[in-house]
């Protein structure tokens, strides 16, 4: 398995420590690490380049992509937009897999990049992806754990091979690129709504000829734009609904002043992927074992293959956790027969995920009752850690 850095002016002793980290993790997950620096790419003439050939080449081969840039002025450095400028003539398949977003700034703007470029990479074919936003005056003692975390999260984002869900920005990219003009576009989502199509009031707005110039005008608007809820009044049924459920989540979480809570709301809510804390686990699920694989770090033993099974006596809630190849997984049965099994409480299953007590001494405290093959108990202490 092979994943592909692109790298746009990476010169910083901050963005070399964390590319040193994410590689690190990544190679002791059995991954090869490619690195292309975009600045070799020449600048977007409309036309392909034997540079951008080869990079496209390389990014079809990769189960992966890490886009890693500087933040000079409040956006993605040069190289990068001139990388998705070039990537807007080639098919989008070759760029039907994850990506991981790391942007860096020495003053602001780091999230913004990040957005940009997730949406900038669904445009043009690709799958969903993480971000995280670096600054200077963030301690990097404080980032170098977070990092291992997120190269973690990336492997196994990778290994579901999750393909790409068509948003109305990429559909509208694929329109244009069969060579269709805005007009029709609009006649043509009319007819299928049943709505009649009204005679515009103002003269028409010119064919669009590259798909570069909306990128770029979507970038600028972002950057600007002050949204007025009211202007929203037209949303379909469906989309005031969500809105609706959205806005009461977040004001439940404002009035409990619960800080955890709002942490995962907003790793929900921007896309990235955020282990769940204990606390938070049982708002959104009433299985608590099916969250344990959150839990499991692959790096140390990949070699290691047992069946788990699990009961809790205050919810009677049952469940195995395969670990095999590198890898965790919850399902609710299994034929084969389980290596070991635990009986314990919620409260019991809490504490060792939160690592505040051990499956050993847990074990030793009549805390956890085991049935079946004692001698594990060290190594799941091993590789399960805390959130």
């Amino acid at each position: 398995m092979k994943i592909t850095f692109l790298l746009a002016q990476c010169t910083t002793q901050y963005l070399k420590d964390s590319i040193a980290i994410i590689t690190k993790v990544l190679r002791e997950l059995d991954i090869e690490v490619e690195v292309a620096e975009l600045y070799r790419l020449p600048y977007f003439n409309g036309k392909k380049t034997k540079e951008m050939d080869q990079l496209v080449e390389i990014i079809d081969s990769s189960k992966g992509v890490i886009a890693v840039t500087h933040v000079p002025m409040l956006s993605m450095h040069g190289a990068m937009q001139t990388f998705f400028d070039c990537a807007t003539i080639y098919d989008p398949e070759k760029f039907n897999k994850p990506i991981l977003a790391l942007t860096y700034s020495e003053w602001l703007g780091e999230n913004e990049a990040a957005e940009k470029i997730l949406k900038n990479w669904s445009i043009i074919g690709g799958a969903e992806g993480y971000k995280l936003g670096l600054n200077k005056n963030i301690d990097f003692s404080h980032i170098s754990p977070r990092l291992e975390r997120l190269a973690e999260d990336f492997y196994r984002l990778i290994k579901q091979d999750r393909q790409n869900i068509a948003s109305t920005e990429r559909q509208l990219y694929n329109y244009l690129k069969s060579g269709q003009v805005l007009d029709s576009l609009g006649s043509h989502l009319k007819e299928k709504s049943g709505l009649k199509e009204q005679k515009p009031s103002h003269k028409p707005a010119a064919q669009v000829k590259s798909f570069v110039d909306i990128l770029r005008q979507e970038n600028k608007v972002q950057e600007s734009k002050d949204v007025d809820e009211e202007a929203h009044s037209d949303l379909s049924t469906k989309e005031q609904t969500i809105k609706e459920i959205a806005n009461l989540l977040k004001k439940q979480v404002i009035e409990e002043g619960l800080e955890e809570e709002k942490q995962t709301f907003t790793a929900i809510s921007s896309g990235v992927y955020k282990k769940p804390t204990l606390t938070s686990v049982s708002q959104f699920s009433s299985k608590r074992l099916q969250q344990i694989p959150h839990y499991f770090i692959a790096k140390h033993d990949k070699s290691l293959e047992m069946i788990l099974k699990y009961t809790i006596t205050n919810s009677n809630e049952e469940g195995f956790i395969i670990i095999k190849d590198g890898d965790c997984e919850y399902v609710e049965n299994v034929e084969a027969a389980a290596i070991v099994e635990f009986i314990l409480s919620e409260e019991t299953l809490t504490e060792i995920l939160a690592k505040k007590i051990t499956y050993q001494k847990a074990f030793m405290l009549g805390k956890l009752k085991v049935k079946g093959n004692f001698a594990i108990l060290p190594k799941l202490d091993q590789v399960f850690t805390s959130v």
